[in-house]
């Protein structure tokens, strides 16, 4: 034999609900925006403040870009590889 509970919903239940509805909405949008703000604003605040003080400590000394240049070339001409000019076939 089954019993069937009839659940009485009377006004006070259902304000209650829906206050308790509302008050888990408004606290999911407030984590939301506050994850929002952390990452797109506190974040990027003390990643410039990092940046400051890195840029103080950093050596203010002068490079030479023609030697820079020619060792980048040669760093680039090693790494390029050699084309193959002719390939005997051992198929033909």
């Amino acid at each position: 034999m089954i019993i069937k509970k009839q659940i009485n919903l009377t006004p006070k239940k259902l304000s209650g609900l829906f206050t308790l509805a509302i008050i888990l909405i408004i606290i999911i949008i407030l984590s939301y925006v506050s994850l929002f703000l952390y990452k797109n604003f506190y974040q990027t605040i003390t990643q410039t403040k990092e940046i400051l003080i890195l840029k103080q400590k950093v050596a203010i000394d002068t490079v030479d870009m023609d030697k820079f240049n020619l060792i980048i070339n040669r760093l680039a001409a090693k790494i390029i590889p050699k084309k193959i000019k002719a390939v005997n076939s051992p198929f033909h």
